[in-house]
């Protein structure tokens, strides 16, 4: 399907005409914006993990080969998109897979906008159970601008609030989806607020997920993965990086930073393999010394004596995860992923295993491009599906994202920056996607089932979506697509059977995001 080609681009006259209909502040910074659109298309930005439709066909090219690019560090920065489009294949094997490209090519633009405004509803304020964007309440409302320069630098700045917020202090104005994007030799900075995504999961990552509201953070990561250039190295294959320096909103103890670190590799085509780490420190009362930082860094935060626990410097999480696929002939793939996490430390390792593992099918019949997914999420610590014995040194069933010091655990503003369900609970989910090929109004539809319990260690207060013991059942079934125009729109069906909650069993979910051009 060709790609339409992109309106031009509004003129400084135009946008402030649009400024006056807007509210003082939005309209005040699209001013701003005006001075630098000219070079707005050739700039960088940052694709984020909520699209989950960009995601299914970043997915279907990279299992078929047809790109190579990293698939679990989100949010994806447009040069490394960019880089992999420019190595595809000159001639595609499929209909299917020029589909796929041709959707991506329009995320790519979308995520250049100059301005936009969208709404989202959420009718049961159901709390997210995968990587899609949902209101985190009964509604939000947003309102963006960029700005940029030639291929170096951008700046998108989000005005939102939220309705009946199911996170603490979430319901004020917030800068959710803003970043200031800098291209500096080979690493990319980004400063701002925006939702992460670490790991091959779609329904859940037991280590960083788009769960949580996102919170303000500086993140650095390499701008194009390439090979070493040491022969001895090229083993390795592409590579990558992310580390990130940030603080948590609404939290106890106030100022918590939250530290990550991240390393990918692409040995081989088919596989993409990482390692991660998470880390809860500083924090008021707490030391922030460099020392401190250096005691966090070298694992040496685990501290049994119950005299010496004040002096722990962090709460830390760290894990690897695996992703293996493959292509299956005429437009078809299947992939396979784990993803471990350990809570606790023992003799310098992780340990306390929590987990998420998966497997897709895909390919394309009857003019569609099918993809199916089963997925399970576990977050009692070291159960593993009861693959994992319970260990002498913590006989009970404990929750994961839990801390003796850091009394609201590993959630922000009430909700898990981990797995979606919180600690202590189990959750497995099915999935399908289906995407027309050659529809002029891209239109996807996707249904997910899932069954678990949840908080099945006891109640956990710090846990505003879960934190009552219970059974969780339900499914989410949803359309999306896009007009002559470019206005997307998405309308489903949610329905979570909580035992537990008080939120209404069904409601409605939809969004529309109109691009101001």
């Amino acid at each position: 399907m060709p790609v339409r080609p992109r309106h031009p681009l509004p003129s400084p006259k135009a946008l402030a005409q649009r400024a006056r209909r807007l509210p003082r502040a939005a309209g005040a910074a699209l001013l701003f914006a005006a001075s630098a659109l000219a070079h707005a298309a050739d700039a960088p930005s940052l694709l984020l993990p909520d699209d989950a439709g960009l995601r299914d066909d970043l997915e279907w090219l990279v299992d078929r080969g047809v790109l190579s690019l990293p698939l679990g560090t989100w949010p994806l920065p447009s040069m490394l998109l960019e880089a992999a489009l420019g190595q595809r294949p000159r001639t595609l094997p499929d209909a299917a897979d020029a589909d796929a490209l041709a959707r991506v090519r329009r995320a790519l633009d979308h995520s250049r906008d100059p301005a936009h405004a969208a709404l989202r509803l959420n009718s049961a304020r159901h709390p997210a159970l995968d990587d899609r964007g949902i209101a985190r309440g009964s509604a939000d409302a947003r309102i963006g601008v960029r700005a940029a320069g030639a291929a170096d630098w951008s700046l998108r700045l989000e005005l939102g609030g939220t309705a009946e917020a199911l996170a603490r202090g979430a319901s004020q104005p917030t800068l959710a989806g803003s970043y200031a994007m800098l291209r500096l030799s080979d690493a990319v900075f980004a400063l701002g607020q925006v939702d992460r995504w670490w790991g091959p999961g779609r329904y859940a990552s037991p280590i960083l997920s788009n769960a949580a509201p996102p919170q303000p953070a500086l993140l650095v990561r390499r701008a194009i993965d390439t090979a070493p250039d040491a022969p001895a190295l090229r083993w390795i294959g592409p590579w990558g990086y992310e580390l990130s320096f940030g603080e948590l909103l609404e939290f106890h103890p106030a100022h918590t930073k939250l530290l990550g670190m991240r390393l990918y590799a692409r040995p081989w085509p088919n596989v993409e393999l990482g390692v991660s780490r998470s880390m809860q420190w500083a924090g008021a009362g707490r030391p922030a010394s460099w020392p401190a930082l250096r005691d966090a860094l070298l694992g040496h935060s685990n501290i049994d004596d119950p005299a010496q626990r004040g002096m722990d410097p962090s709460n830390e999480l760290a894990g690897f995860d695996a992703r293996v696929a493959g292509a299956l002939g005429n437009a078809a793939s299947w992939a396979g992923y784990a993803h471990l996490v350990g809570e606790d430390e023992a003799g310098g390792l992780p340990s306390a295993w929590i987990g998420t593992i998966g497997a897709a099918l895909k390919y394309a019949a009857g003019g569609q491009r099918w993809a199916w997914r089963l997925e399970s999420s576990d977050t009692v610590m070291s159960r593993l599906w009861l693959l994992n014995p319970r260990s002498e040194r913590h006989p009970e069933p404990r929750p994961a994202y839990t801390h003796h010091i850091y009394a609201d655990g590993y959630y922000a503003q009430g909700l898990p920056l981990g797995a979606a369900i919180g600690g202590g609970g189990r959750i497995a989910t099915a999935g399908l996607a289906l995407a027309p090929i050659g529809d002029p109004l891209l239109r996807r539809y996707s249904l997910a089932l899932w069954s678990g319990r949840v908080s099945q260690t006891g109640a956990q207060a710090i846990d505003a979506a879960f934190g009552t013991p219970g059974r969780l059942d339900g499914f989410a079934l949803a359309v999306q697509g896009e007009t002559a125009r470019a206005l997307r729109w998405n309308v489903g069906l949610s329905v979570q059977r909580y035992s537990a909650g008080v939120r209404p069993t069904a409601g409605v979910q939809a969004g529309i995001d109109v691009p101001l051009r």
